[in-house]
């Protein structure tokens, strides 16, 4: 080969570099918005950039848009982050309170009385609240859950640089996370005011980035990027008027303010995707599907726009295998489990419950229900996190991270009680209940329940486990109570009394499953008639008198309003020195069809070594004896037998309330004295509609006697 044939080629083999330097093509980064549940487009969009052949080198998200883009940055392809956001239950993660199924008994009656979600602390410091309306422990695991366990703490290194997009509520402004912990800053990122409280990282206290900067096309391009794709997937303004409600000015107002800096982002970016995911509010989770569809479809639309950007099949093959899967961190086995960050609950009884963890096999859905069980019955914990660690035998085991209630260590919860049979017979109550749990290390807690207006009372309990699994217990009680009444002759009302107890006992408890409680104890009960209205002369059944008393209740009911499976029984049984009287009250809920039920009810009290003109128990009302007025039937002995049909009416699905439960109940049965007579039966209807209004019950129907008698009956809370 001739010498300059030889050089040229040379010249050619040094120029290879930078020619191919000069080919080299630009990075592209990805901006992906918050929106709430319309943010699963995001997962749609991520699918049809893979199809296309089109790398994705840096990404950054806000809100659901740092939880799509956080999944996608450490690894996972869209089919993965498909299954991974829709094995998500985000109605359950997002409501305040733990599943029913999770609550002990005690927890379960609580909830019939009771606004579950409202809660008010009492400390030193004086009142507080949470610092939001939904659940933190249950988003927190799901994050937990979706993202695995690892040690990279810098975004930089995941196989896509990765940021999530928050606001410092102290400073006023953006602030982007970069490293730390990923659930934590996904957390942060959709951190909703008023819906979920701040999250605290580096000092800083951390909310939604959509509230500055919904679309971080400014932090992607900061990042490196030379082409910045915007997936925008927030919500259009509403429309307001001057008929307006109050709310929905000020919903619109907060509104207006993330839509301005989305316009602004938008203009920074080179190609912009936006889903059109018409008739989709931020709520609808169920819609994950149609959601990731609209987003595919419309990234295939401007395919004219992104054709610049694809990579040749090999080239992209290469990209991709580069871009491996961050390494988790699962040990093979639980060896070790360890608590940080209690300090009113004990370790001691935090690890009884954990015993059981150590030896499994680690699954992240094994530590998931643990955790959501431990924040289900331990009251004053708001949220666990845990990462895998490894301790000084070389012994790889889980740390849980325990962040209890600031608003704690006293707690209020608060009720109401409203019945009306429109027949001048009103009765109105509030109720509070005080708790104050981990009074001693087995988690001791005293319970106060006042209740204030129709009825007069103060219930308190001092509860005491006698092992640290809370299987045993031990109790002690005070109660006393002032009921105002009517007194009626057949169904006209002739006189009006103040029906008083009073009581106090100590017992022994039993908690034989999670559904189930059987305590007995010695009891003083006392109860007195005083009239009120015109001269009344009777006595009750229980006066003065001392001796055991034994309580069995059994709660499976799959929810506290409009329950479709499960029981509900409580008995009673007293062996006094004065009285002796055996009470049972129970029903079965069966599901028929998709949402509706059958209901069966069967309820008695039997009443021994009582004289005839004393009396027991009260029935009548709409929910014992419809038809009749509320406390109409008095005696010492009674059978109720009770079928029913509930079934939602869902066609009309009105804002707040939801759908009304269409409910039908017959009865038969009757009251007596001391001779109980099957030929006296009596029996009637009962029908009307009621609402699920904050996990408490507005219900509006009518009942109707044998006897023609009618009424109309309103009802909020549990009722009398």
């Amino acid at each position: 080969m001739p010498l300059h044939t030889k050089l040229l080629m040379l010249c050619l083999l040094l120029l290879i570099p930078s020619i191919a330097a000069a080919k080299e093509r630009p990075k592209i980064g990805l901006a992906l918005s918050g929106g709430g549940a319309r943010g699963m487009a995001h997962v749609g969009v991520l699918k049809a950039l893979e199809e296309k052949n089109i790398p994705i080198d840096y990404i950054a998200g806000t809100s659901m848009g740092s939880i799509v883009g956080g999944l996608y940055a450490t690894g996972m392809s869209p089919e993965d982050l498909e299954w991974a956001i829709q094995s998500v239950d985000w109605d359950d993660a997002l409501k305040p309170s733990p599943k029913r199924k999770l609550k002990d008994y005690q927890q379960r009656q609580e909830e019939k009385d009771y606004f579950a979600d409202l809660e008010i602390g009492i400390s030193k410091e004086g009142a507080k609240s949470g610092t939001g309306l939904a659940g933190d422990h249950k988003v927190m695991l799901e994050l937990q859950r979706l993202v695995g366990t690892f040690n990279e703490q810098d975004f930089n290194q995941f196989p896509i640089p990765y940021r999530a997009v928050t606001t410092d509520l102290n400073e006023g402004e953006p602030y982007v996370i970069e490293h730390g912990d990923l659930a934590m800053a996904m957390r942060a990122s959709m951190a909703v005011p008023l819906v979920f409280g701040p999250v605290k990282h580096q000092g800083r206290m951390l909310v939604d980035g959509g509230m500055l900067n919904n679309l971080p096309v400014d932090v992607v391009r900061a990042m490196g990027a030379d082409i910045v794709i915007a997936v925008n997937i927030s919500s259009p303004l509403a429309k307001v008027n001057e008929e307006s409600s109050v709310l929905a000015v000020t919903y619109q107002s907060i509104d207006v303010a993330l839509v301005q800096n989305t316009k602004r982002s938008l203009k920074q970016a080179d190609i912009v995707i936006q889903p059109e995911l018409e008739g989709i509010d931020a709520g609808m989770f169920n819609r994950a599907e149609d959601m990731i569809n609209d987003g595919y479809l419309s990234t295939y639309a401007i395919s004219e726009k992104l054709h610049a950007l694809r990579l040749p099949e090999h080239q992209y093959i290469t990209h991709l295998e580069s871009r491996n899967f961050l390494p988790r961190e699962i040990p093979s086995r639980i060896r070790y489990v360890e608590f940080t960050g209690n300090k009113r609950t004990s370790s001691s009884r935090l690890m009884a419950k954990a015993d059981e963890l150590i030896g499994q096999e680690f699954k992240a859905k094994l530590v998931q229900d643990f955790v959501d069980q431990v924040v289900a019955k331990e009251e004053d914990i708001q949220v666990i996190t845990y990462h895998v660690a490894e301790n000084d035998e070389k012994n790889k085991g889980i740390v849980f991270k325990v962040q209890e209630k600031r608003w704690g260590p006293d707690y209020l919860k608060f009720g109401l009680k409203v019945a009306d049979d429109f027949d001048s017979n009103t009765l109105i109550s509030l109720l509070v209940r005080h708790h104050r749990y981990n009074i001693n290390s087995k988690g001791g807690r005293w319970i106060n329940d006042l209740s204030i207006g129709s009825i007069l009372s103060w219930q308190s309990e001092l509860y005491q486990p006698l092992d640290f699994e809370s299987t045993y217990f031990a109790t002690a009680n005070i109660d006393t109570i002032k009921d105002t009444r009517r007194f009626y002759n057949g169904l006209d009302a002739t006189g009006e009394y103040d029906h008083k107890k009073f009581g106090f006992g100590f017992n022994l408890g039993y908690n034989p499953d999670i559904n189930s409680e059987l305590r007995a104890g010695i009891w003083y009960l006392d109860e007195s008639i005083v009239p009120v209205i015109n001269d009344i002369d009777f006595e009750t059944a229980i006066n003065r008198t001392i001796g055991l008393k034994v309580n069995y209740g059994y709660d499976t009911l799959d929810k506290v309003i409009g329950a479709r499976n499960g029981y509900d029984i409580k008995a009673e049984l007293g062996i006094f020195d004065r009285v002796q009287f055996l009470s049972f009250d129970g029903f079965k809920r069966f599901p028929f069809f998709e949402k509706s039920a059958a209901h069966l009810r069967v309820k008695f009290d039997f009443t021994d070594l009582v004289d005839n003109d004393e009396y027991f128990k009260a029935y009548g009302g709409i929910d014992d004896f419809a038809g009749y007025p509320t406390q109409s039937l008095l005696g010492l002995n009674a059978f109720l037998f009770e079928l029913g049909w509930y079934t939602p009416f869902s066609s009309l699905d009105l804002p707040i309330i939801g759908a009304p439960d269409l409910t039908f109940k017959t009865h038969w049965g009757n009251v007596w004295q001391r001779n109980i007579n099957i030929e006296d039966m009596i029996y009637g209807f009962s029908a009307g509609v009621s609402f699920d209004v904050q996990d408490t019950v507005m219900f509006l129907g009518t009942g109707y006697s044998h006897d023609g008698e009618a009424r109309f009956y309103l009802r909020l809370g549990t009722g009398f």
